[in-house]
């Protein structure tokens, strides 16, 4: 070890060309790494789409849904699987048990077993995909015409033609992985039938289709030889245009005479009818969505993005292009504050270091703090880490840290020159005085974050980042102050210090330190003397903190605050037209934008559709639904009086019931108002899963629930998820008449089907499109049921039979979507919370307690969402404290070979709780997942602190030195790097804890909490410690004296 400590400070040229190659090295990985807003997780879900065409929800749940599902249970590391059965198409999503190595060999097997299972032979074959974060949103472009005219259809195809080139221009950015189109309609050919005019003929719709379909072709016909050449054959009969239809034959008599289809129809060249409304800041638009790549920088795809779209908006100036949701304005304000906060931090920490150490040392700790950062990237972008909020954190959080280890060296060093050692040799003494320490230490720090790496779930996958880049940060750190640090005290250190007082006397130069010291010095030797009463006293300091954030102390998972963004999901009553529901949302619209004020960014909406979240992608299409999403001002922006969301949402929801009441909203509207708070995504504050076979069963145990929701304060948007489906008019067939007149069950579907719904004959390809042609009745011939009757069948022999012949009609309703997991059907209870008056919790644990499930046997109640999320991070949480703990006690077995030492320094970290604890009371703060981090934390810091201290004492105890001479000494000895280390590392966290200059809410708790804590845990180091150590010698020396006794 000694030459290796000769080598480190003999070969400066060698060690120094080292440190700036590796300098060079981490430069190009920062300027290489990618940044997005927060990392990709991986989200474990495998999905299947299974399409049974004219399906109801009960057919495609006993057809396709449960056969699948059986053959699954076949599958090893499944979790759980959950279906949505809705009509024509059961979307089953399997969520895989975690930590999963090769994905794929589960893909691959879970197809194996759909392939088994027994499906109608006119069902689709079924898709099975894995759902992957490997692209990423970027930004939403919306367009819209500057000055439409009085065509629609010109106007929306004009409109249309323009977005498509930039589309196809944005497919040229290699960057771009996706572009995704909202509001973009297929172009069709619409033959609008005139049931009047075909009955007069006694033409069937079937002789339409088949017509259309027969002419409409385009087919390789082989190839002729003639004289030597080849020559291809092509029989061409495709429409070019909609009018090309028009003299289509149908049929013809004896005279001559045919029928067209001019003569029964018009033919349009239009698009598909609108099934979602896209609107952007009140006008309806075509959206196009941009996908980065995986490689991709977010930032830099959106830069090129912009600078494509400013070129093409002058080619195009009839257009206006609006960009939102841009992902790249969020992560650069993320980076941009952390960086900000983090450059703030460094500030401080070297301004602390200059004031306490003085200038030469302070300098070199300082210039430690960016070689480290800059080294530590070469780990970071190796361990395929990016540039994101959790990583940034990382760094503000290790800040502090960083230079620890430095400090610790080069303050010793510094001591021991101040005894009188030469440059050198303190150098090396240090090196043997406190080598073994910092190792042990690292290790400690490192079972304290370590079990942090493998917490379950979306929420231990989205904070990973941060306990790697700290571990990789202390390494580098360790590595650093062993190595590059020595040599450059030994480089400008001066030989000697000349010294004008003894250590630990007082003196007038050494400033307020000084001071600090003797008043240290004072305190211990009235602790030590007064060592029961002290103890006792921090008991009761203990058990108050415990007892007062018990009774004050709110919890929540993720806590509200700084969210810019509000979520708006809607529904009209069940069978509500798209046309119905869009006239109530514009209704509705200028409500909300007027309450946002001056603060709003831009509102989005989408009609016909709720946008499933991505932990549970369910599907939302229907026509009484719709989606709406308010972009607010960054919150120190905010000009309005209600400045944080919470307050607005709030509003919202009291002026929707007030215009509900006034009759200037339609009373039938539901809204779920909600602000989305920073994070990773959870489910709701109340999301209840009830289990069961019989959905009376289920809609009773809801109610009771329900009831008990209504009762609660704070608790508002309460919905179940079990809805009544749209009325139906079904057709059934007379069995004896049909067969009297020939006409098939087919026949008749497909009659009923064309003149509603539509009906595709044929299909043309033009370039990229592909282009339907669709017939049915027009819309005035589809609107009563007296239309029914002109809707006839065409039997095998083309003759027409009237529907009302064939069939009978009855009005039923089934269930719009039916869920099920493992094998049960499944009704979800959700509600949303008032953040002011109640806490998911809180509701959770009442609903648990006060009522009782007993008399419902088979059935079961899940506690899902935000309470599931919790329970499950908090016991992942809970076991990383216990493994953390039980490395540490045994590393410290080690180190001191004592159980009654390791237990002194384990004693210091309940108390350092209490600094957490009074931290969040008296800054307003809840309890919450990211506080409950910093605990954990927080205890490697705690216990290395104190290892060191520990050390030391014993250190002089060995030379002879009497037992609370020995713990005074050592505690002054100590001090020093004790305090600085704390300074640094609490006053780099200070601009993160308290916004300054920005705030951000997610790491607040965090900063807070392990600030706090880290700072009253010094206290605790520093008295507390010693005080233990002394009465574990009083009971060691009692229990020595009975040994002698016996």
């Amino acid at each position: 070890m000694k030459a290796i400590s000769e080598f480190i400070l003999e070969k400066k040229l060698v060690i120094q060309f080292t440190l700036f190659l590796l300098l060079a090295v981490g430069i190009f990985r920062i300027l290489g790494m990618n940044r997005e807003a927060f990392p990709n997780v991986a989200l474990d879900k495998v999905v299947i789409q299974a399409v049974l065409p004219g399906g109801t929800p009960e057919e495609i749940e006993r057809l396709i849904a449960i056969p699948i599902e059986k053959q699954l249970r076949s599958v090893g590391n499944i979790d759980k699987v959950r279906s949505y059965n809705l009509e024509n198409v059961s979307v089953i999503m399997i969520f895989l048990t975690e930590g999963q190595k090769d994905t794929q060999k589960i893909v691959d097997d879970i197809k194996d077993a759909v392939s088994l299972a027994q499906l109608p032979d006119n069902a689709n074959k079924p898709t099975v995909s894995e759902i992957t974060t490997e692209k990423q949103q970027v930004i939403d472009l919306a367009f819209t015409l500057k000055q439409p005219t009085n065509s629609p259809i010109s106007d929306y195809k004009k409109l249309r033609d323009i977005a498509k080139e930039y589309e196809d221009r944005l497919f040229q950015i290699k960057e771009i992985a996706e572009v995704q189109r909202f509001g973009y309609r297929d172009r069709q050919f619409l033959v609008e039938v005139n049931p009047a005019a075909l009955n007069a003929r006694d033409i069937g719709l079937n002789t339409v289709l088949n017509a259309l379909g027969s002419r409409n072709i385009d087919v390789p016909s082989g190839v002729l030889k003639l004289k030597g050449n080849e020559y291809l054959l092509r029989t061409k009969g495709q429409f070019e245009e909609a009018k090309d239809m028009l003299n289509v034959p149908l049929v013809g008599n004896e005279n001559g005479f045919t029928t067209t289809i001019k003569d029964i129809a018009k033919v349009f060249d239009t698009y598909k009818d609108e099934e979602i409304y896209e609107i952007v800041n009140g006008k309806e638009a075509i959206v196009l969505r941009i996908w980065k790549s995986e490689q991709a920088d977010i930032i830099n795809t959106t830069e090129i993005t912009k600078l494509l779209i400013k070129s093409l908006n002058e080619q195009y100036p009839e257009v206006k292009v609006a960009s939102f949701d841009d992902k790249s304005a969020d992560v650069t304000k993320q980076i941009g504050d952390l960086g900000l906060n983090f450059a703030t931090g460094l500030t401080l920490v070297v301004l602390a270091l200059f004031i306490i150490l003085g200038p030469r040392l302070s300098m070199m700790i300082s210039l430690a703090i960016p070689f480290i950062f800059i080294i530590t990237f070469i780990l970071i972008k190796q361990a395929g880490l990016t540039i994101n909020t959790v990583s940034i954190f990382g760094l503000i959080m290790v800040l502090g840290m960083m230079v620890d280890n430095s400090i610790v060296v080069a303050e010793n060093t510094y001591r021991l020159m101040q005894e009188g050692l030469a440059r050198k040799d303190a150098i090396l003494k240090t090196f043997k005085d406190v080598l073994i320490p910092l190792i042990v230490s690292m290790l400690v720090i490192t079972s304290a974050f370590l079990p942090l790496l493998f917490l379950s779930g979306i929420v231990g996958k989205f904070i990973v980042g941060i306990p790697k880049v700290v571990l990789m940060t202390l390494f580098v750190s360790l590595i650093f102050s062993l190595t590059f640090l020595p040599n450059w005290l030994n480089t400008f250190l001066p030989n000697t210090v000349r010294v004008t007082h003894k250590h630990n006397e007082p003196d007038e130069k050494t400033g307020f330190f000084t001071v600090f010291l003797m008043a240290y010095k004072k305190t211990m030797q009235w602790a030590i003397h007064h060592r029961y009463i002290a103890l006792g006293l921090s008991g009761v300091l203990f058990l108050s903190m415990f007892f007062l954030a018990g009774r004050f102390l709110s919890f929540y998972m993720f806590p509200p605050g700084g969210e810019d963004d509000i979520e708006i999901k809607t529904w009209m009553p069940v069978g509500t037209t798209l046309e119905k529901n869009l006239s109530t949302i514009n209704s509705l619209e200028p409500m909300l934008s007027k309450l946002a004020g001056n603060d709003l960014k831009y509102i989005r909406t989408r009609v016909g559709i709720h946008e499933a979240p991505v932990i549970d992608p369910k599907p939302g299409q229907e026509t009484h639904r719709s989606h709406i999403m308010l972009k607010l001002v960054p919150e120190d922006e905010r000009k309005e009086k209600w400045k944080d969301a919470a307050g607005l949402v709030n509003q919202i929801r009291t002026t929707i019931a007030n215009a509900q009441k006034e009759g200037s909203l339609d009373k039938g509207l539901f809204v779920d108002v909600n602000a989305k708070v920073k994070g990773p995504p959870i489910g709701k504050p109340v999301s209840l899963e009830i289990r069961g076979s019989d959905y009376k069963i289920i809609q009773e145990i809801a109610n009771l629930y329900i009831e008990k929701l209504n009762k609660i304060e704070g608790v508002t948007d309460i919905r179940i998820d079990l809805e009544d489906g749209k009325e139906e008019y079904r057709f059934h067939v007379n069995d004896s008449v049909a067969a009297l007149t020939e006409s098939s069950a087919k026949d008749i579907a497909r009659s009923v089907r064309t003149a509603y719904n539509g009906e595709i004959a044929s299909s043309i390809s033009k370039g990229e499109d592909k282009i339907n042609i669709m017939v049915r009745f027009p819309e005035s011939s589809r609107m009563t049921m007296e239309s029914m009757k002109n809707v006839n069948v065409e039997n095998k022999f083309k003759r027409l039979i009237p529907l009302d012949k064939v069939t009978y009609v009855t009005r039923e309703r089934s269930f719009s979507m039916i869920n099920r997991q493992d094998l049960l059907r499944i009704v979800r209870l959700e509600a949303s919370i008032d953040t002011k008056k109640t806490n998911s919790l809180s509701v959770n644990s009442r609903l648990k307690k006060e009522i009782n499930l007993d008399k419902f046997s088979g059935y079961s109640v899940n506690f899902g969402g935000e309470q599931e999320d919790s329970q499950k991070s908090f016991k992942d949480l809970g076991i990383s404290m216990l493994f953390a703990a039980a490395v540490i006690f045994a590393i410290f077995i080690v180190y001191f070979d004592s159980v009654g030492t390791t237990l002194v320094v384990l004693a210091s970290i309940p108390f350092g709780i209490i600094g957490v604890l009074f931290a969040l009371m008296t800054h307003g703060q809840p309890l919450s997942f990211m506080s409950m981090l910093a605990i954990v934390a927080l205890s490697g810091g705690i216990v290395a602190n104190t290892l060191i201290l520990i050390t030391f004492i014993e250190e002089l105890r060995s030379t002879g030195m009497p037992l609370d001479e020995a713990i005074i000494s050592g505690g002054e000895i100590r001090l020093r790097p004790i305090f600085l280390t704390t300074v640094t590392t609490v006053i780099g966290l200070i601009p993160s804890a308290y916004g300054v200059p920005t705030l951000d809410r997610f790491v607040q708790p965090l900063s807070l909490a392990f600030g706090w804590g880290l700072a009253f845990a010094t206290v605790v180091t520093l008295v507390l410690v010693p005080i233990i150590y002394r009465i574990k010698e009083d009971i060691s020396t009692k229990l020595k004296s009975i040994r002698l006794v016996k």
